[in-house]
């Protein structure tokens, strides 16, 4: 049950849907047993490898429009949506709240990047 103080909180991440329709998916084809999080980390990097490569040589301009371009617009929708699954897979395998992990790392960031000291740097906050 959720307390008062997270209810107040806007709820930003909700993949439960998505999670069980992943559950069901691996459990028709009785993948489960591949599904270790060993084994889903090293799916999800070769998606989030797969998805670099879609943009590797790309200028920065043209990688601002690689989701529109005709040319490179479905594979970097492809490829978002695998490292989406595998990432909420990944998840649900190790009981992680993505919920609660998000709002979380978001207080975590705002600590370590103040706005009035972070805005407009790209430096590490252990450099501010």
């Amino acid at each position: 049950m959720a307390d008062q103080a997270d209810e107040a909180v806007p709820r930003l991440v909700d993949v439960q849907g998505l999670a069980q329709a992943l559950a069901e998916f691996a459990r028709e084809r009785e993948w489960d047993q591949f599904h270790s999080p060993k084994n889903l980390v090293m799916a999800l990097t070769g998606e989030v490898g797969e998805l670099s490569e879609v943009f590797q040589w790309m200028t920065e301009e043209a990688s601002t429009g690689a989701a529109t371009d005709p040319k490179t617009a479905q594979a970097v929708r492809d490829e978002m949506a695998d490292v989406l699954l595998y990432l909420v897979r990944l998840a649900d395998v190790l009981g992680v709240d993505l919920n609660a992990a998000v709002q979380a790392k978001l207080r975590t960031n705002a600590t370590k990047y103040p706005a009035d000291k972070a805005r407009g740097s790209s430096a590490k906050y252990t450099e501010m």
